[in-house]
């Protein structure tokens, strides 16, 4: 059995570990998983001290949900009543959000296969389906087929740029979906939240999606990630663009490597109410 003292060896965050007791009796399996001590075996349930249990499938899934439920990287607001995850993964934020906010709908898409699989147990297993909608999408600039990677953890797989249609590497093909589309389909005249984690497409999503639909939208949260020079894409300019629609930055993030995560908001927005206690990057 591993020990206490090689469990906490290079841990530098105590809080996280009453959070971590606090949060499941599986502790000790997800901090060992965390950091990377011994062979965990996967999937491994998770279940929740208030109720739910959560199946993961990696080490990197559990350090997203390390993230989420033990560090609480994300801000929720409690007048939210409709919120889009992009880029939902198997459902981790989906989750969280659903059971602090018993009166939210969402969307969670989610456009790689096995991935989407994982989403729905973990819908299923907790009885979010009527609150939860899976939607086996992912957001781009234009409605229709992309090719996205399959190599690589759950977490971290990304469409292939629609100018490299020929790239080779492994891929599968997906449904993809504008926001607009997506909000006309599924009928939202508002979403109170975007959340969006969709490992690079977030420019080529926001930078098309005009004006007149982002005033549709109260708040974005969204990691953004540095991407080849290519494309040009600038914070700058995508900030511009966003304030046009009465989006305004209220929180930014970022990295040495040029990722980061920021909160845009339009002026009508009261104030979050679970605010990030440590560390947003996932």
């Amino acid at each position: 059995m591993t020990s206490i003292s090689t469990l906490l060896k290079g841990f530098t965050r105590p809080l996280d570990l009453l959070a971590v007791q606090q949060q499941t009796p599986a502790a000790g399996k997800l901090l060992a998983s965390y950091l990377g001590i011994g062979s965990p075996e996967f999937p491994f349930d998770i279940g929740l001290r208030d109720g739910g249990l959560i199946r993961v499938f990696s080490r990197g899934e559990a350090k997203v949900f390390w993230a989420i439920f033990i560090r609480g990287c994300y801000r929720l607001w409690d007048d939210c009543r409709s919120i889009v995850d992009a880029g939902a993964n198997i459902g981790l934020f989906s989750l969280w959000a659903a059971k602090r906010l018993p009166q939210v709908r969402i969307h969670a898409l989610e456009p790689y296969p096995e991935t989407f699989a994982r989403l729905q147990h973990n819908l299923g297993v907790n009885q979010l389906g009527s609150r939860v909608q899976a939607l086996q999408l992912a957001l781009a600039a234009q409605s229709g087929e992309r090719e996205m990677r399959t190599e690589g953890e759950s977490q971290l797989r990304s469409l292939v740029p629609s100018d490299r249609p020929g790239a080779e590497e492994k891929t599968v093909k997906v449904r993809a979906i504008t926001v607009a589309d997506l909000m006309n389909r599924y009928q939202l005249d508002e979403i109170d939240l975007l959340k969006m984690d969709i490992e690079g497409s977030e420019w080529e999503v926001l930078l098309s999606t005009p004006a007149s639909v982002l005033r549709r939208i109260r708040r974005i949260q969204f990691e953004y990630h540095e991407v080849h020079a290519r494309f040009g894409y600038s914070k700058t300019a995508l900030l511009k663009h966003l304030g046009s629609a009465g989006l305004n930055l209220t929180h930014d993030q970022e990295d040495r490597h040029g990722t980061g995560v920021a909160i845009v908001e339009q002026a009508t927005c009261g104030r979050p109410d679970w605010m990030s206690r440590r560390q947003w990057k996932i």
